[in-house]
């Protein structure tokens, strides 16, 4: 359809075509397909839904932004007559490519870490807007022409604020600001000029912080961008700054070094996201998640990827919690630590951890005859919808891992089943970091122990803590040198009754009579929630990475009850109730305007 501006139809096709692009960017880099969360509880149920719906007219307003309560995005419309100096138009949201990639990315994020919306520390949606605006800013580096375009423009240059660095340049343009509405490269611009480096601790306001964990990105795949050129530039004779025009044929070559990289680069960051903790998230902790899959994945770095990454993010100030140094070798995630567990280290040896759950799993969709899917009765074949099956697969998955971890043990050596309180499942939650036979807070909810985790049922007898299985995908990556890597990654996540007063918390963990009473059962200020993301290795069952987050960590339940008194962001969402259900809504239009 020709481009028009004034056709509703050319807004549909825009909209359709920009979020499928970004959808195979994600897929290419996870290895598997992109689901949608369903709104309410995760863990509960089907988690997915099977399509994200796109409004390209939602909102007569200067906004867009990603619903998970409608598992939408909607896009906003307006005429820059509205904004005080400025000519009349209209202005289409869902016409900029920047702000549609950045609120699929959005609900793509949503879709892999259900608790990323959740405000339990500064860095939580400051960490989706900032990586929403990553995959706008690297998805520029895939149409040809404009790279070249400025590429010759800066002189092969990307450390200068141009049209590859801007994010929603119309909108930033119709709402009165001067150029764009955010630039990835401020504050790098502004370090270049002599300026001070600012650091993360200065800012709260989440566009603002998520500034920083784009510039440290940007500023790494610039560096990278300068070593893979640099050859280029010596034999060319051209040298920067010179003030002579760069040749095309160089300018093409330079054009391509940056598409590639940036597509690296992006691959690097989506990779990421599997390597997290499922609970409570920092920006430090996205560093060691990407540096140990780019590691897991690729284990030779000869360009120094992450010597970048890790550098940049060491310049901005960005904390990252448990580590000594940003040596990419101490930012790795360990491999799971079985000292002090006798029976799961020989389980381990003897068995693999894994290897009773492994079993029981889905691995892909088989077409064997034992569903529509392969059978005779699915007669329309052009109407099979394979990512339900996929999701149906994932819910098998997370019901059978959870009945897993819900049995009890047996001794590795004996077979047999030791009776009373069984010391190889509380090794397990030690490993795991919740709670799954000791039954010490009075805040963590019991389940009856039925085969389904989204059972309602509740019985006085059980004694088990509550917990949810609240993913479980395979992923089938694929190196840049053909090396391929099959995995299972599932998160084991829980959560705690948690109150702004540290009296009534300690009074709450211990009133075990109250639990029993449903208004003292669902009584508190916010939710505490602690977990693990759990990653194994398919090629030989072996459990390569065990991340958590302990549901007794009272040094982060204090953190987290700081952040939601003292914090206008934690106080805005407290104010609003316990479950706000437009976040990025809320943050959006506190921000006073909009780019994502």
């Amino acid at each position: 359809m020709p481009q028009a501006e004034g056709r509703p139809q050319f807004h549909q096709q825009m909209v359709f075509a920009v979020a499928m692009k970004t959808i195979r960017a994600f897929e290419r880099a996870l290895g598997r397909a992109v689901l949608w969360a369903r709104p309410g509880k995760p863990g509960v149920g089907s988690g997915y839904v099977k399509r994200l719906r796109i409004y390209p007219h939602a909102l007569r307003e200067a906004n867009a932004y990603y619903s998970p309560d409608k598992t939408a995005l909607l896009f906003g419309y307006f005429k820059s007559d509205e904004v005080a100096g400025r000519d009349s138009e209209w202005v289409f949201t869902c016409l900029s490519h920047d702000i549609v990639a950045h609120e699929t990315a959005h609900a793509i994020l949503h879709g892999l870490q259900s608790r990323t919306i959740d405000a339990s520390n500064p860095d939580m949606l400051a960490f989706h807007e900032g990586f929403a605006d990553i995959v706008a800013l690297f998805q520029h580096f895939t149409m040809t022409e404009v790279v070249e375009q400025e590429i010759a423009a800066s002189a092969g240059s990307l450390r200068t604020s141009g049209l590859l660095t801007g994010i929603a340049a119309q909108f930033g343009h119709a709402t009165g600001r001067s150029g764009a509405l955010r630039y990835a490269l401020q504050l790098i611009a502004e370090e270049a000029t002599g300026g001070s480096v600012h650091k993360l601790e200065d800012v709260s306001e989440p566009h603002a912080r998520g500034q920083f964990l784009v510039a440290a990105i940007f500023d790494a795949f610039v560096t990278i961008y300068e070593r893979r050129t640099a050859d280029l530039l010596r034999l060319a004779g051209y040298r920067p700054g010179s003030g002579t025009p760069l040749p095309i044929e160089l300018t093409r070559r330079l054009a391509r070094e940056a598409a590639k990289t940036a597509d690296q680069m992006l691959r690097m960051c989506v990779r990421g996201l599997d390597y997290m903790p499922p609970v409570d998230n920092s920006f430090g902790e996205y560093l060691r998640a990407i540096i140990t899959a780019d590691a897991d994945l690729v284990p030779d770095d000869p360009l120094g990827y992450r010597v970048a990454f890790a550098d940049a993010f060491r310049k901005r100030g960005i904390p990252v919690p448990g580590c000594i140094s940003y040596a990419p070798a101490s930012l790795m995630w360990d491999e799971p630590d079985l000292t002090g567990h006798k029976h799961l280290a020989t389980e381990n040896r003897v068995n693999g951890l894994m290897q009773g759950a492994l079993a029981g799993l889905q691995f892909g969709i088989t077409f064997d005859g034992n569903d529509h899917y392969g059978s005779s009765l699915s007669r329309n074949v052009e109407r099979r919808n394979l990512r339900e099956k996929a999701i149906d697969i994932i819910n098998h998955n997370q019901k059978w891992l959870w009945q897993w971890l819900n049995q009890s043990s047996a001794d590795p050596e004996t077979g047999v089943v030791p009776t009373g309180v069984n010391p190889i499942d509380k090794e397990w939650e030690d490993l795991l970091g919740i709670r799954m036979v000791t039954d010490d807070y009075a805040t963590i909810a019991l389940h009856d122990g039925s085969s389904d985790p989204g059972d309602a049922k509740k019985s006085k007898k059980s004694r088990k803590p509550d917990f949810a299985v609240n993913t479980a995908r395979i992923a089938r990556r694929q190196g840049p040198d053909g090396q391929e890597l099959h995995q299972l990654i599932f998160h084991v996540t829980q959560r705690r009754r948690a109150f702004y007063d540290a009296k009534q918390q300690q009074q709450a963990d211990t009133d075990f009579d109250a639990r029993a009473l449903k208004d003292s059962s669902e009584k508190r200020d916010f939710w505490f929630r602690g977990g693990a993301t759990v990653i194994v290795d398919l090629r030989d069952g072996r459990v390569r990475r065990i991340i958590r987050k302990r549901i007794d960590d009272s040094v982060r339940l204090e953190q987290q009850r700081a952040f939601h008194t003292g914090s206008p962001l934690g106080m805005a969402f407290a104010r609003r109730g316990h479950d706000v259900t437009e976040p990025f809504a809320l943050v959006h239009r506190d921000d006073g305007a909009h780019n994502g």
